[in-house]
């Protein structure tokens, strides 16, 4: 899928993410994927809307959603959520020990920033509580 900027965004990801299993399909716990992105320079984006992720390039969305708030949105930047979720509950990591939130890579591109360099990124769908098992959501409302 081409992005407006020509930057293109699929399912075709570096030999230095696929060595660490990102790939297309994998799930990878929430805390992993946040540090494998400091460690190796990349974002990642997190999804709440499945069919979004999918049909979309994060460039469209980006600009679709210029005038949303970053919280209102469909998708946001993974640092901005678990800084979020940790101010919310500062018991949200300890949570995350109990009940892992584990993410589908869904794809993965690179936007051009204002002074033109590349940025790497990988997008993520958030799970859905009809996906995880039944002992697992007897606690969430």
């Amino acid at each position: 899928m081409e992005s407006p900027t020509g930057i293109l965004e699929g399912i075709a990801f570096p030999p230095e993410l696929e060595r660490l299993g990102i790939i297309p399909g994998a799930k990878i716990d929430i805390r992993d994927l946040d540090m494998m992105g400091e460690r190796h320079n990349f974002h990642v984006f997190l999804y709440f809307e499945e069919d979004l992720a999918r049909s979309s390039t994060l460039q469209k969305d980006l600009q679709e959603y210029s005038d949303v708030p970053d919280l209102e949105r469909p998708f946001i930047n993974l640092g901005a959520f678990l800084r979020f979720a940790t101010e919310q509950d500062p018991l949200f990591t300890k949570r995350l020990d109990e009940l892992p939130l584990v993410i589908e890579v869904v794809a993965y591109g690179e936007l051009r920033t204002q002074e033109g360099e590349l940025v790497p990124y990988v997008k993520g769908v958030m799970p859905f509580l009809d996906e995880l098992p039944m002992e697992d959501t007897a606690g969430i409302s």
